[in-house]
């Protein structure tokens, strides 16, 4: 019966936990995209352009990817199906 309740405790923990990490994660990401993003008011061109290019970055297999316009990737980190490296 003890056992089972600490596995029962554990697990509860470890879900708080788990959702605690990835809230402080989204949060930190939050936090770092306005703080590198563009200040002051902008156009609407310039608003679009900045959508497309977090878009583009969002969609990227890799970072690497991303910095030579899909010219090369990182097989680290890359999440292409059909790698050619």
């Amino acid at each position: 019966m003890t056992l089972a309740l600490v596995a029962l405790l554990a697990g509860v923990l470890g879900i708080a936990l788990g959702f605690a990490i990835g809230f402080r994660t989204r949060a930190a990401s939050a936090r770092i995209e306005a703080a590198i993003r563009p200040a002051g008011p902008h156009t609407p061109a310039v608003l679009d352009e900045i959508a497309l290019g977090w878009q583009a970055l969002a969609e990227t297999c890799c970072l690497t990817a991303w910095e030579s316009r899909g010219a090369t990737h990182d097989p680290a980190t890359c999440t292409r199906k059909d790698q050619t490296l």
